[in-house]
């Protein structure tokens, strides 16, 4: 048995009909804002790609938002896994909720590990960017993220509501 060959990739419009199989998982995709919405990528999916291009280089960012890059976890090229966004800096609102990663991984492949190599992955890419270290936030009741981030030594910073009223758990991960 051959292992499969896992990448983190930026959105290409090679794998749409990956992509949209993905999306297809999900409920209701547009409650994931690190997924795009399914009406951009199903209606304009060249458009949908050059978004998240621009979104990476600072372009036409709506106010208050950061350069922020979304990579695809791919297995052998053609299958996405997940899908992980590293936001390039901080404002006072990601301090508060949403930190410098945020992740998914479809409910299929969900349990086997494929978050934990993501986030490995989205690390290194975080390292390369300069970052010093990064701010994950999770539910507190998310056990898996939680266990994620506590494989790549991530530190309970705190514990309380965000701004939304939610519960909210900050980890730092010193890289």
């Amino acid at each position: 048995m051959t292992e499969e060959k896992l990448e983190l990739v930026e959105p290409c419009a090679e794998l749409e009909s990956a992509y949209l199989d993905f999306l297809a998982e999900f409920d209701d995709p547009d409650e994931h804002p690190y997924l795009g919405r399914r009406d951009e990528a199903a209606g304009d999916f060249a458009g949908f790609v050059r978004k998240q291009r621009d979104m990476s280089a600072g372009r036409d960012l709506p106010e208050g938002w950061v350069p922020a890059t979304t990579y695809w976890l791919v297995a052998d090229g053609r299958v996405i896994l997940g899908s992980i966004n590293l936001r390039h800096r901080l404002t006072p609102a990601l301090e508060d909720y949403g930190g410098h990663i945020g992740y998914i991984v479809r409910p299929s492949a969900r349990g086997r590990g494929y978050g934990t190599r993501m986030l490995t992955m989205a690390l290194q890419k975080a390292r390369e960017m300069g970052l010093a270290g990064v701010l994950i936030t999770c539910d507190p009741k998310n056990v898996a993220s939680a266990c994620m981030i506590h494989r790549h030594a991530g530190r309970l910073l705190s514990e309380s509501p965000a701004a939304s009223g939610r519960m909210t758990s900050r980890y730092w991960i010193d890289l």
